[in-house]
């Protein structure tokens, strides 16, 4: 089990320091036991970056949306673990507006990222946009490739890619006025069905050439890289080499 202290010292691995902004991905059980639960990671993510520092992490729920057509900020649950909904829970977190593509945020910039209102996931006035703008740090816990670093969409958005196309989606939104509102947002989609997002190959080349890093913590793999960085680095794999961020799936008839 993985005491407070140890847990702390694990993540000053990275290159976080208190003021930072991060966002935070996880896999609580590849940690392999922790003193205190999942609660005691936010805490240590939190005092990773100290009072004048942000935390944010993923809130996604892709099928209140986009499936039931429904969005209430204080309200839908987070389907991104266990950690990220507990995070959710806390009294003092704010959460950012995308009812597809929220953050929980704790900090000194969670009434920013609060207003990061976009139509589009990953448009300019967007979370992640912002995200980017303050350069931030990612940091991912015990993840695979494949389902982490969700910024690497954010990218192919704003860089421009031809195996996804924009869409929109329209439902029931409650914000933190606490009035119901129908409400259209779109997220940058799949083009298809058969396009099959599988980032691993890419993911691993930024590895290999230091811009992704990596620590161990406990027995999990972590991942980090800096937003300026990964944008950067990710964006020529997204112009040369897309074939490293997805795969068509052949058709069947």
């Amino acid at each position: 089990m993985l005491a407070h202290k140890q847990l702390l010292d694990g993540f000053r691995q990275t290159s976080v320091k208190p003021g930072d902004t991060i966002i935070v991905h996880t896999s609580y059980k590849s940690l392999g036991g922790v003193e205190g639960g999942a609660e005691a990671v936010i805490d240590v993510m939190r005092e990773l970056v100290g009072e004048r520092g942000t935390v944010l992490f993923p809130a996604f729920n892709f099928q209140s949306w986009t499936e039931t057509h429904y969005f209430d900020v204080l309200e839908t649950p987070s389907k991104m673990g266990m950690i990220t909904e507990l995070a959710r829970l806390r009294p003092d977190a704010k959460r950012t507006p995308h009812p597809i593509y929220s953050f929980s945020v704790w900090g000194a910039r969670a009434d920013e990222f609060a207003a990061a209102e976009d139509v589009e996931a990953y448009g300019p006035n967007s979370a992640f946009a912002l995200f980017h703008k303050i350069n931030g740090t990612i940091v991912s816990i015990g993840l695979d490739f494949n389902s982490t670093f969700s910024m690497h969409h954010y990218i192919e958005y704003n860089v421009g890619c031809d195996y996804r196309r924009v869409k929109e989606f329209s439902g029931i939104y409650v914000g933190y006025d606490r009035v119901p509102r129908i409400k259209t947002y779109s997220m940058f989609v799949r083009k298809s069905d058969r396009v099959k997002t599988y980032i691993v190959p890419g993911m691993n080349e930024l590895l290999a050439a230091g811009v992704i890093k990596e620590v161990q913590v406990g027995e999990a793999k972590v991942h980090f890289a800096t937003a300026n960085d990964f944008y950067d680095n990710m964006s020529v794999i997204v112009h040369e080499h897309p074939e490293k961020l997805h795969y068509i799936e052949e058709a069947k008839f």
